[in-house]
């Protein structure tokens, strides 16, 4: 039985049970009993209301208990957190008094290519990064790598540079006379003598960096005929250039004489090529005589005390070890110095010689150089 039937059964037999009472209460002629009835009637209602529930009993089933409305406070939410509002920290950074920041190369960018000993003036575009106003006791100063023949320190400026200002700081310089590449390190010096550049920490140099390429002339140098040729060992002399040994054993070396009085006293020597491409070959020289030799050799006229009767170990510009090797011109800088000590002279002299003097086997194993070309490349300051 539901809920709701409960309650109606439980009603009306409340209402009925009511109703006995008040008409025992005025039935006439009941006299003294109407109390008892009224007892009767409501120990009837009481044991109906107290019989329990049960099959056939449906209208006297006990009802349930009164069901209580209560009103459910919502739930308590906690309060939000409240959102807190951050302050930045303001960071004081400290400029340096002293600290320069570079803008531009206003002269000779990296990498400028000039000749060897030109003058140039470099020129850089600097910012005063610092907190200092430079005055007329500031100074550039250079610092280190190469100076260029430049000051080592001059005056920055006769007026004033405020902070954030700029300015085109200049220096005379002078490139090496030799090509290669040059850089030279640059910084600024306050009045109290302390040193500075740029970057954030102002410790920085800044530089000039410049690549010295001679404009060079190449010349072929002449042989002189009279000069050159072969010396035996026996003494024997010749205008045949030939090294090697012949069927008597005997080894001859070869002598080459250049005229070099084309080439300016104060020329400065970048290349030399020597091309002995033009040879005769008879028997085998390398196999039997191992590798051939150049040497500078100072001699005067060709006689026979300029034989070298042994090999050097010492002196060697070139070697060659086969007639493949020998047909291709070489460029050596052994064979550069030699020629620098000669220049201002009248003459570059060159002997051929193998490692062997002979081999012993009566045959004749030799090379005989027809056209020989020495090729010179320099500049002149």
């Amino acid at each position: 039985m539901s809920l709701l039937t409960r309650i109606k059964t439980t009603t009306l037999v409340f209402i009925l049970a009511a109703g006995l009472i008040l008409s025992a209460c005025n039935y006439p002629g009941m006299g003294a009993t109407p109390d008892l009835f009224a007892t009767s009637a409501a120990q009837t209602v009481s044991a109906r209301l107290t019989q329990p529930v049960g099959p056939g009993n449906l209208e006297t089933t006990e009802p349930p208990p009164p069901v209580i409305a209560t009103t459910e406070a919502p739930p308590t939410e906690e309060p939000p957190t409240p959102t807190k509002t951050l302050t930045p920290t303001i960071t004081n950074t400290t400029i340096p008094c002293d600290r320069a920041a570079f803008v531009t190369d206003v002269t000779i960018p990296d990498g400028e290519e000039l000749q060897p000993n030109e003058n140039f003036t470099k020129t850089w575009r600097l910012k005063n990064d610092g907190s200092c106003t430079w005055t007329s006791s500031y100074a550039l100063i250079f610092d280190s790598g190469d100076s260029m023949s430049g000051p080592a320190s001059k005056q920055l400026t006769s007026g004033t540079v405020a902070p954030g200002a700029t300015m085109d700081v200049s220096v005379n310089l002078t490139a090496p006379s030799s090509p290669g590449t040059y850089k030279g390190y640059w910084k600024l010096r306050n009045g109290s003598g302390v040193n500075f550049g740029i970057g954030a920490g102002g410790t920085n140099p800044f530089w000039v960096e410049i690549k010295v390429v001679p404009n060079t002339t190449t010349k072929t140098i002449p042989l002189v005929g009279g000069e050159s040729g072969q010396i035996t060992k026996s003494g024997y002399i010749s205008g045949d250039k030939i090294a090697g040994d012949n069927g008597s054993n005997n080894s001859s070396q070869a002598f080459l004489s250049f005229n070099i009085t084309g080439i300016p006293a104060d020329a400065v020597i970048t290349d030399v090529v020597i091309d002995l491409g033009d040879f005769t070959v008879t028997g085998t020289p390398f196999s039997a005589l191992g590798e051939l030799f150049v040497f500078k050799d100072d001699y005067g006229g060709m006689d026979a005390s300029d034989f070298v009767s042994s090999t050097p170990s010492s002196g060697r510009l070139i070697a060659w070890s086969s007639n493949s090797s020998l047909g291709n011109a070489v460029a050596d800088n052994d064979m550069v110095n030699a020629l620098q000590t000669k220049v201002g002279s009248s003459r570059f002299r060159l002997r051929l010689q193998f490692n062997k003097q002979t081999d012993n086997d009566g045959a004749s194993d030799f090379l005989t150089f027809n056209t020989v070309i020495l090729k010179v490349t320099y500049y002149t300051p």
